[in-house]
């Protein structure tokens, strides 16, 4: 993709990534590049050719999808896309794409993007933002922490580099919350975390 569309993209998709309270969530696609970048790192590469500007369009487009209006010809994006002289074949197959992204990805394009996704939502460091994201509600943390998601299972993926990807991150993160649980259940019942019972005196 050339420097002049990726950025006329960006222009377009940016403002439509701030929510309704104004934070801007756009920093979300630098990190499913990389996963992407992970996804196709595996030793065999990916499984099938990848049309790389047909991927990046996805990436940049879908997680404003609920803000594009509708998805069919002639609709708001489809203009869009028109209007950066894309060629009929890879408007459509951007708004197909975007259609059936999370439910069910057919294209390679798809099912990378699909995982990627899945990637982003495994490991501690979501585990700790939903966690988080409890808190701010007022959930006790007895009961937050045993709700923990650490990440959706393998059979969820649609690629085998992501389901072991995805497997990785998962059993990071259901150690990390089982070591917590520990932790807050010893301070909860006034054990010292890291102490050892004192000797009998002699």
């Amino acid at each position: 993709m050339s420097d002049d569309l990726r950025r006329r993209l960006e222009q377009y998709v940016k403002p439509l990534y701030a929510g309704l309270d104004g934070i801007q969530t756009f920093d979300r696609v630098d990190r499913l590049r990389g996963h992407l970048a992970a996804l196709r790192a595996g030793p065999a590469g990916p499984p099938t050719a990848v049309d790389d500007v047909l991927l990046e369009l996805l990436l940049l487009l879908h997680g404003v999808v609920d803000r594009l209006g509708s998805l069919a010809a002639g609709g708001r994006l489809d203009l869009f896309l028109r209007s950066l002289g894309l060629p009929e074949e890879l408007a459509r197959a951007v708004r197909t794409g975007l259609g059936r992204l999370h439910a069910e990805p057919r294209r390679p394009e798809e099912k990378l993007l699909h995982d990627a996704l899945l990637l982003d939502t495994a490991g501690v460091v979501p585990a700790v933002e939903r966690l988080m994201a409890a808190g701010k509600k007022r959930v006790a943390l007895g009961r937050a922490l045993a709700q923990l998601d650490p990440g959706p299972a393998a059979e969820r993926y649609t690629t085998p580099r992501g389901a072991a990807l995805g497997a990785a991150r998962r059993r990071e993160a259901e150690a990390w919350i089982e070591d917590l649980r520990r932790r807050a259940a010893q301070e909860a019942s006034g054990q010292l975390i890291g102490s050892r019972p004192e000797s009998p005196s002699s």
